[in-house]
């Protein structure tokens, strides 16, 4: 099984520009994945949130603790949101997704499970659509950021 999960992120950013730019790999380890869900908005557009299991320290909440007098503190957890598009260069939503292996989440699921003889297994998408080589777009990971949520 691999160790790591890498993302390869396709986007027409460049590096100077910051942030989320493209042409660069993104390593997960595959122990610190908690949970892997689809997202899909209403206006068709794909991202995964990846849940991983570590958990950081967040702004601490006005009230008191009443028992013990002291300030609460609100905990949280990391969390790597990786968007979807059917283009390396500009962000084009894939067509809809109807089969079910196809999904993005699962190119991760089976990146984890992968035997790749080394230690890292690319999570590689497959077709959006109804996955037909012939009519239907390779998908690409587009961006990926990390952010820290408290309603996990």
């Amino acid at each position: 099984m691999a160790k790591f999960v890498k993302f390869k992120i396709n986007n027409a950013t460049a590096p100077g520009a910051g942030g989320n730019w493209g042409g660069r790999d993104v390593l997960i380890g595959v122990d610190d994945i908690e949970n892997v869900s689809d997202v899909v908005s209403g206006a068709g557009a794909y991202s995964v949130v990846v849940t991983l299991k570590n958990f950081v320290g967040l702004t601490a909440a006005a009230a008191q603790v009443s028992d013990v007098g002291q300030t609460a503190g609100t905990i949280g957890g990391r969390i790597l949101t990786l968007t979807v598009s059917t283009s390396v260069s500009a962000a084009v939503n894939p067509t809809a997704v109807t089969v079910d292996g196809n999904m993005p989440s699962q190119s991760i699921v089976r990146a984890m499970t992968a035997n790749p003889g080394g230690i890292a297994a690319s999570a590689q998408l497959g077709l959006d659509g109804g996955g037909v080589r012939a009519t239907d777009d390779q998908m690409f990971w587009s961006g990926a950021v990390f952010s820290s949520v408290d309603d996990i």
